[in-house]
């Protein structure tokens, strides 16, 4: 749920192939579980009809998907069939080890081979039934009768095969017993670590997450952050430009994150509300004041909402008239601030191209507002650039504040014996099909240049959650040569919309993981080039206000992240309890 979502613990339900794929590796994986029995057990080649046992799971998953989940839209058939295929690949693996054991240590074949299933069925079971209660939208003690009966014909031929060679089933009866107490005391964990502090049952978290994931419904999920969530007033900016020709340019200051992760709440922004705002004579660039999940929206209609706010914006800015404008940068040890003051309002990006950082904490706003107003001028915007992250340890480091603050404080100076200039404007965004769509995402890249009297300032806004350590850099210093800019800044819009992906380590690609740094070069080097020729003389309107009563997720995102990693931890602990269990009990009554 955070860098990365909580799909990674059930992705193999989630994405894999089709029935007839499942149908096929669960028969050849039932083969070779016949195949390794009818080796071991001298006892099963003299009635080897006995190994008709081990084929009836399919059968058996059918009936139980008919009987009691026909028509559940998660759970399907195919997904019941692809847990039966975790289920035997633990067998087969567990069998196997038990062959070798019995080849190394010269054990008797059976034993080793039944010791390493009674291991596999409470492991098995575990597993099937913590998947049960997490995909079945009905009464948990129905989930739990279900997941039992389940468990039970999955094992049934685990059951009869120990009765016929060992003249008992209760090592595997003990197998299932295990694994269902331990399913029951995960129950009470979830209960008691959230107790009090959300208002609604743990497990209709996971249902709802599943309902989103599974069948791209967002809504049960945002219901769920929605009730969880506080009402705050936020902070929202406007910076209107209108140029002589027929294209003007807003920019918007948000207080908000764009989290938590793919299509849910303020996610999809800014791509989204650019897309629906823009039109043929009106661009929009979104900047994002310091801000953490706390700040996230929990649905679409909190996002509505700020929608219309902005929109009512537009329409009641206050004229300023001629656009004037100076920027001044600084960058020093890994830290660099950059000021665009347009007509005394203060756009400020914060940036940590030396170091390993995520999000700048919104705590930082109050101050740094007060020392832009000491020194004359009005903030408009606290951007944090995020930029810079070690893709390869994924470390980072908690920036230090006074530091920022000490470099602010000279722009600020250097700022205020700068006087503004008359500008001119322009602005393009590219979205580069040859870049990886799950690295930038739809708002793709956009480029305002400010000239000052024949020197060009440029800002770069890449769609995107954060940039690998050092590619920053690598841009900048290749744009200024080559387009002989006079300061230049690049800033990701931290967009969750693309977190959530399972084949990424923490759940995202930063930009310049796969992307070629050279061909993102020449793309920017186009896009600069774009906003140059469309310079145009603008005047400015500005409007500072606040959208109210506007729902965030507050401190419920960090309850959730930190009840997903508890409960991963937990889930970890009761496979190596119960699997430790099975086989103390399995060395007694064997």
């Amino acid at each position: 749920m955070s860098s990365r979502d909580s799909s990674r613990y059930a992705k193999f339900l989630f994405s894999f192939p089709s029935l007839r794929v499942i149908i096929f590796i669960n028969v050849f994986l039932e083969i070779l579980i016949s195949i390794f029995l009818s080796i071991t057990c001298p006892i099963l080649r003299s009635i080897p009809q006995a190994l008709i046992l081990v084929f009836l799971p399919i059968p058996y998953s059918l009936i139980i998907h008919k009987s009691f989940i026909r028509n559940d839209k998660i759970l399907t058939f195919r997904r019941l069939l692809a847990l039966q295929l975790i289920q035997e690949a633990i067998y087969t693996i567990l069998i196997f080890i038990g062959y070798l054991t019995n080849i190394l240590f010269h054990k008797e074949p059976c034993f080793t081979i039944f010791f390493s299933i009674s291991l596999g069925t409470t492991l098995s079971s575990f597993i099937s039934i913590l998947v049960m209660l997490g995909f079945l939208r009905k009464n948990t003690v129905k989930v739990l009768a279900i997941s039992l009966i389940y468990v039970f014909t999955q094992s049934f031929r685990w059951l009869v095969l120990g009765q016929m060679i060992f003249k008992t089933w209760i090592f595997m009866m003990l197998s299932i017993i295990i694994s269902f107490f331990a399913s029951v005391f995960f129950l009470f964990f979830l209960n008691h670590r959230l107790k009090g502090k959300i208002p609604i049952k743990p497990l209709s978290i996971f249902h709802a997450y599943l309902e989103y994931h599974l069948n791209k419904n967002p809504e049960s999920f945002e219901k769920i952050l929605e009730d969880m969530s506080e009402k705050r007033d936020l902070e929202l900016s406007l910076l209107l430009l209108d140029t002589e020709k027929e294209v003007d340019l807003s920019i918007f200051g948000l207080s908000v994150h764009f989290g938590p992760f793919g299509t849910v709440g303020s996610s999809q922004l800014p791509s989204r509300l650019i897309k629906l705002i823009e039109n043929p004579s009106l661009r929009v660039l979104l900047l994002r004041n310091l801000s953490n999940h706390s700040l996230n929206l929990p649905s679409w209609r909190e996002v509505e909402k700020l929608r219309l706010k902005m929109v009512e914006a537009l329409s009641s800015a206050k004229q300023l008239g001629e656009c004037n404008a100076s920027v001044v940068q600084k960058e020093t040890e890994g830290y660099s601030v950059t000021i665009i003051s347009i007509c005394s309002y203060c756009i400020v990006l914060l940036s940590c191209p030396g170091y390993s950082v995520e999000d700048l904490p919104p705590e930082w706003v109050p101050n740094i507002s007060s020392l832009i107003s000491k020194y004359g001028f009005t903030p408009f915007i606290i951007t944090d650039a995020h930029n810079s992250i070690d893709s390869s340890s994924w470390r980072t480091l908690d920036p230090d504040y006074g530091r920022f603050v000490n470099i602010l404080e000279e722009v600020l100076k250097s700022l205020r014996k700068t006087s503004e200039k008359k500008v001119i404007i322009g602005f393009d965004r590219i979205h580069p099909s040859v870049l990886p769509n799950d690295e930038i995402g739809p708002g793709g890249i956009s480029t305002i240049v400010l000239n000052l009297e024949g020197e060009n300032h440029a800002l770069i806004v890449i769609d995107g959650n954060n940039m690998v350590k050092g590619l920053r850099n690598y841009l900048v210093d290749h744009l200024k040569k080559s387009l002989n800019l006079s300061t230049l800044e690049i800033v990701t819009t931290d967009t969750h919309l693309l977190t959530g992906i399972r084949k990424a380590k923490k759940g995202y690609f930063p930009i310049g993981f796969k992307t070629d740094k050279e061909l993102l070069l020449k793309t920017c080097i186009e896009s600069i080039k774009n906003a140059i020729s469309s310079l145009s003389a603008c005047s400015i309107k500005v409007w500072i206000g606040k959208v109210e009563d506007i729902r965030v997720t507050g401190g419920v995102f960090n309850i959730l992240e930190s009840f997903v990693k508890q409960c991963s931890k937990m889930i970890n602990i009761l496979m190596v309890l119960t699997t430790l269990l099975t086989f103390l009990l399995s060395l007694i009554l064997f």
